[in-house]
């Protein structure tokens, strides 16, 4: 916490009426913004904003989607398969000059269908799928190809996506599995 300045004066705060006289003040004072904020992101992605004499604050969603692209080939965007939803609330105290930052919101997700179409149907995924469901065709112990192959797949996974809880690897693998036993005719 900053130490109380003799010399201040209330006078010398900013009057800001709205989100853009914040952002144009930020920009003017070359204020430090926290690890990871941009002023692109603020101005993209800033919302529920909160305005009064000492601060202003409002909130940032993301959504990291690990090893899944989040625009398709063409540059458009698309549903992601898997992602984090996270939201933070971001407070700049203008009296002391600091950041707080306070995150709301951490939630993991994934939907089973658009997973299947990522890792089956989408490159370069496809490919190593698709060898995987030959060996398994030719293999005597098909689920051993299976287990080899879901096993890639979940270091992927928990090597791009930090902290996801355990019931949801498993849950992503089994419904990866049960995909893989129904095009490999393991059924």
């Amino acid at each position: 916490m900053a130490e109380f300045d003799p010399d201040f004066d209330e006078a010398d705060l900013p009057d800001l009426a709205d989100r853009d006289a914040a952002i144009r003040f930020l920009e003017r004072n070359d204020v430090a913004l926290p690890e990871g904020l941009t002023i692109e992101k603020i101005k993209s992605r800033g919302s529920w904003w909160a305005i009064d004499d000492e601060s202003f604050s409002f909130r940032v969603e993301r959504h990291p989607s690990g090893p899944f692209p989040s625009t398709s080939m063409t540059g458009k965007g698309m549903p992601t398969p898997a992602r984090w939803h996270i939201r933070k609330r971001y407070t700049y105290h203008l009296t002391i000059d600091e950041w707080d930052v306070a995150e709301r919101m951490r939630e993991f997700d994934f939907s089973p269908m658009l997973l299947v179409d990522a890792e089956f149907e989408q490159f370069p995924n496809k490919d190593m799928w698709e060898q995987a469901l030959a060996r398994a065709r030719d293999a005597e112990d098909p689920e051993e190809v299976l287990d080899e192959q879901l096993s890639l797949t979940e270091q992927k996974y928990r090597a791009t996506f930090d902290d996801v809880p355990e019931d949801h690897i498993e849950e992503m693998l089994a419904v990866l599995g049960e995909a893989f036993r129904r095009r490999a005719n393991m059924d």
